[in-house]
C-alpha cells in the first residue's frame, strides 16, 4: 500500500481550516462569554459587598444614635430631679423664713411685755406659728415644680360646686398669678395641665407676695392657691381653735 502524501496534506489543510473557523467562530465569542459573565459576577459581589458595608455603617450609626438617647434621656431625668431638689429647698427655705419672721415678731413682742400672763400667751402664739409653718410645708405638692403647683390649682378648681367653677370662668381677662417670672416651657405645662379644666388661654402675672404656688384670677373672683395663702387660712384657723384639735 502506497503513502498518498497529496491526501494527506489536503486532510492537513482541512483541519488547519477547521481550526481557524473554530477559532473565530466559536472559541473567540466564547471567551468573550466567559469574560463577560466574569466581569458580571465581579460587579455583583462588589455591589453586594458595598450594600453590606453601608449597612453595617447603618447598623454602626443606629448603635451610636441609641446609645446618645440613652445618655441624653439619663442627663434629662438626672436634671428634672436635681431641678425638683433645688425647688423643694427653696421653697422650704422660703417657708422656713417666713416661719421665723412670724417667730421674730413674737419674740419681738415678748420682749416688751412684762407680765408671765403675757408671756405664756406669746408661748402660745409661737406654737401655733410653729403649727402653721409645718402645716404649710406638708401642703407642698410632690414635687414643689410649677407643675406641682398646676396639678394642685387643676384639682382645685375640680373641686368647686359646678356654678361657682362656671361663675370664675365666666370672668374676664383671666391671669395667671405666679411668684415669679415663669419660662415658655413651665407655661406650656401650665396650659397643658388647666386645659382640661376649661383653661387655656390666660396672661401670666407675677406676685411675689404668694412665696410659692399659681393662683387663678378672673374678673369673677381668684382661686387661691399658694404658700401665703395657706399660710393664713391655717394661721386664721389656729387663732379661732384650740391648737389641740389642729
Amino acid at each position: 500500500m502506497k503513502f498518498d502524501w497529496l491526501t494527506f496534506g489536503f486532510q492537513l489543510v482541512n483541519i488547519l481550516v477547521l481550526l481557524a473557523i473554530l477559532r473565530h467562530f466559536l472559541f473567540r465569542p466564547l471567551m468573550r462569554l466567559i469574560a463577560e459573565r466574569q466581569t458580571q459576577t465581579q460587579a455583583a459581589m462588589d455591589a453586594a459587598l458595598r450594600v453590606r458595608a453601608q449597612a453595617d455603617e447603618a447598623l454602626t450609626a443606629a448603635k451610636a444614635g441609641l446609645t446618645q438617647a440613652e445618655a441624653a434621656r439619663r442627663d434629662a431625668l438626672e436634671k428634672a430631679h436635681v431641678e425638683a431638689e433645688a425647688q423643694r429647698k427653696l421653697l422650704l427655705d422660703e417657708a422656713r423664713n417666713a416661719a421665723a419672721k412670724i417667730l421674730a415678731d413674737v419674740r419681738a413682742e415678748a420682749a416688751q411685755t412684762a407680765t408671765q400672763t403675757q408671756r405664756d400667751t406669746l408661748t402660745h402664739v409661737r406654737d401655733l406659728a410653729e403649727q402653721i409653718a409645718q402645716k404649710a410645708l406638708s401642703a407642698l405638692p410632690d414635687p414643689p415644680t410649677v407643675a406641682g403647683f398646676a396639678q394642685r390649682l387643676a384639682q382645685s378648681l375640680a373641686d368647686l360646686t359646678v356654678e361657682r367653677r362656671a361663675g370664675l370662668l365666666a370672668g374676664a381677662h383671666p391671669a395667671l398669678l405666679a411668684p415669679h417670672t415663669l419660662t415658655p416651657q413651665e407655661i406650656a405645662s401650665v396650659r397643658e395641665i388647666l386645659r382640661p379644666a376649661g383653661v387655656s388661654e390666660f396672661d401670666v402675672v407675677v406676685d411675689r407676695t404668694l412665696i410659692a404656688g399659681l393662683e387663678l384670677r378672673t374678673d369673677a373672683g381668684v382661686l387661691r392657691n399658694s404658700i401665703a395663702h395657706d399660710l393664713d387660712s391655717i394661721s386664721q384657723a389656729l387663732g379661732h381653735d384650740d391648737a389641740s384639735r389642729i
